[in-house]
């Protein structure tokens, strides 16, 4: 049952009605919350793209509240998607839009402030460092 109401959850995330996108994305935050979350790969997966994708929604609240679920999300999910999730948010915001790259840097400091395992981090620092030393040393033409 629990997997039927996180299908309709997903659903609405992305839908095109903004009301219904933020209702989804708020109803996702209390499961996230909730001590009985679990995740299985598929769904972690389908959870961890919806999330990245909503972080350039075109509703500010929106966006704001999917940075809200990836601190509970960073808790319920593999080390392995949480690697592949910040480099996606690295990635947002070396060669995202600018007007992205704001919520993208909040995402990623969100996520590697949740990170506590220590195996964890340090695979997250090997994976983010050489992309974030190639994004600060690299001119960008205007």
């Amino acid at each position: 049952m629990a997997n039927l109401a996180m299908t309709g959850i997903l659903e609405k995330m992305t839908g095109k009605d903004k009301d219904y996108r933020y209702m989804a994305t708020s109803d996702l935050l209390n499961e996230l919350n909730k001590e009985t979350f679990k995740a299985d790969t598929d769904l972690e997966i389908k959870l961890s793209n919806i999330i990245i994708q909503q972080l350039d929604d075109a509703a500010g609240d929106v966006s704001g509240l999917a940075v809200k679920c990836l601190a509970p999300l960073v808790k319920k999910v593999s080390e392995t998607r949480v690697v592949e999730m910040t480099n996606k948010l690295c990635d947002k915001l070396l060669n995202g839009k600018d007007q992205h790259r704001d919520v993208a840097s909040i995402a990623l400091k969100t996520v590697v402030a949740e990170v506590s395992v220590s195996s964890l981090a340090q695979s997250i620092l090997i994976s983010l460092s050489p992309q974030l030393i190639k994004g600060i040393t690299t001119a960008v033409s205007v």
